[in-house]
């Protein structure tokens, strides 16, 4: 198709950062990874290294319990192709590599990246992004900052500086004139003058939720902070007033954790602005993950241009098939309560939820919830319009009603529908959905519990956000939670 690189294989990048660990896996066109399954944990591996030198043992027990989520998840959906990084707060703790050394007990290879490293995939991200960007690549992580200079489809000279978001409220508690002194003397140690009245590409989740507050500010008319510019000049303006705390009407998708660290990645900006004097700043939703990826590509893919092999992958995809929407629903189909006209109705609500999460974050209840209100269903009444609606509003952990769907179906309809939902949430969450995952877990009804039956190989599975969608439904269905093995014996106290 015009050129473009296809391809179905799944690729996954597990990125172990000092905030968080996360796990990415890509199919697609190579030149435009699609995102199938994208996972976080938000571990703090790097909170206390500016006081003990070391990773907590908390920090570490909660990353090492995703790692082996992640580990069980990929062997389930076949993915061969994994790279796993860990940057600062495993680069600069004492017990860095004892942590290493478990998170290989998992199978998995981490690689340790150097600072330059960090900053050069990350600058690598950018570049593929946006083709014919020049200027200063500038990545905010939970442990360090990372500046490098991109030009030409190339990145030089990057460096890291230890400014990331765990640390920064430490530095700022000294006053704000010792903290602009501070990023001021790091950039002169670093011997950084380069990026005067050049674009700056911002990366970084804690920068990307300033974007997308600022867009709120603004009354911007798009909501993905991808390809949202600022002049200095008005990101400063921004950014000085964030920095402040004055945060009124909050973006609602900007999380609790990430609005805890916006104020000090403000703070930290106008410093940057400040220090660098770019012409305008670029938001970039890419960074080190999708710069390891573009790096392995061959150079004729790299060339190609990943709007049209974006484009063409949309429109050619072929959506979540029946046959999936079937399984999940024999899944589940044991703690849904189902009317004798539900079954094909249910099957193809549990269809459409999966279908949306084939789409971007920002987008995925609003894009969902109009293919279910406004496009042509044949055979599809207005109740069943609204139990679809409802169905997807739970699978994205909502159960609360909107109005509008209350005109369409009854509450009890629609509490039905809820029930569908949250099903559907701990099916695909647990399993990924896969063949293997479904046939070595089950779920069932019994004397006032919801009981979770697991394959051993399954356990690891079982996180915490796993657990946190089984009480969910229980609570729903008025039932406690249970997790056995095939033998009824407790997995889970």
């Amino acid at each position: 198709m015009i050129g473009i690189s296809q391809s179905s294989e799944k690729r996954a990048i597990i990125d172990i950062g000092s905030n968080t660990v996360r796990m990415v896996v890509y199919n697609g066109p190579p030149r435009a990874p699609v995102v199938v399954l994208n996972e976080k944990v938000n571990a703090r591996l790097g909170r206390d290294l500016g006081k003990t030198g070391a990773i907590n043992e908390k920090s570490m027990k909660a990353a090492l319990v995703a790692l082996a989520r992640f580990a069980g998840l990929l062997r389930l959906l076949h993915v061969r192709d994994v790279e796993c990084v860990a940057t600062a707060a495993a680069r600069d703790a004492t017990n860095g590599q004892a942590f290493l050394d478990a998170v290989r007990q998992f199978g998995l290879s981490p690689r340790l990246l150097s600072g330059e490293e960090e900053a050069r995939a990350s600058a690598t991200g950018v570049i593929a992004a946006f083709p014919g960007a020049h200027g200063i690549a500038a990545d905010l992580g939970g442990g360090s900052l990372e500046l490098v200079e991109i030009a030409e489809g190339r990145s030089t000279g990057g460096i890291t500086l230890p400014l990331g978001t765990l640390r920064l409220p430490d530095l700022r508690a000294a006053g704000e004139a010792r903290f602009s002194e501070t990023v001021r003397k790091g950039l002169d140690k670093a011997g950084w003058n380069r990026g005067r009245g050049q674009p700056l590409y911002i990366v970084g989740g804690s920068w990307r939720a300033l974007a997308l507050q600022a867009m709120r500010a603004l009354d911007f008319p798009v909501d993905d902070p991808h390809g949202f510019e600022l002049p200095a000049s008005e990101a400063l303006r921004l950014a000085r007033v964030f920095a402040k705390g004055k945060l009124n009407d909050v973006d609602p998708r900007i999380s609790a954790s990430r609005l805890a660290t916006l104020p000090d990645a403000a703070a930290l900006m106008v410093e940057v602005i400040a220090r660098l004097k770019p012409s305008k700043l670029v938001f970039s939703s890419w960074g080190l993950r999708e710069g390891l990826l573009h790096a392995q590509l061959p150079a004729e893919i790299q060339a190609q241009d990943p709007m049209l092999a974006s484009v063409a992958a949309f429109s050619a995809a072929a959506r979540v098939t029946a046959e999936d929407a079937l399984a999940v629903a024999r899944w589940t189909a044991p703690v849904c309560r189902e009317e004798p006209q539900d079954r094909q109705l249910r099957q193809a609500c549990g269809l459409l939820a999966l279908a949306a999460m084939r789409t971007e974050p920002n987008l995925r209840t609003e894009e969902a919830m109009t293919w279910a209100l406004r496009k042509r269903w044949i055979g599809l009444d207005m109740h069943g319009r609204g139990m679809m609606a409802m169905t997807v509003f739970a699978n994205s952990g909502q159960t609360e009603v909107p109005e509008q769907f209350t005109r369409l179906a009854s509450q009890e309809d629609l509490d039905r529908a809820i029930g569908w939902g949250l099903a559907v949430r701990l099916c695909r969450r647990l399993t990924g959905c896969s063949a293997e995952g479904l046939a070595r877990s089950s779920i069932r009804s019994e004397q006032g519990r919801l009981i979770l039956t697991l394959d051993p190989s399954m356990r690891p599975l079982y996180s915490p956000g796993v657990a946190k969608d089984h009480k969910a439904l229980a609570d729903w269905l008025g039932l406690e939670c249970a997790v056995c093995d095939q033998s009824g014996a407790a997995l889970v106290d």
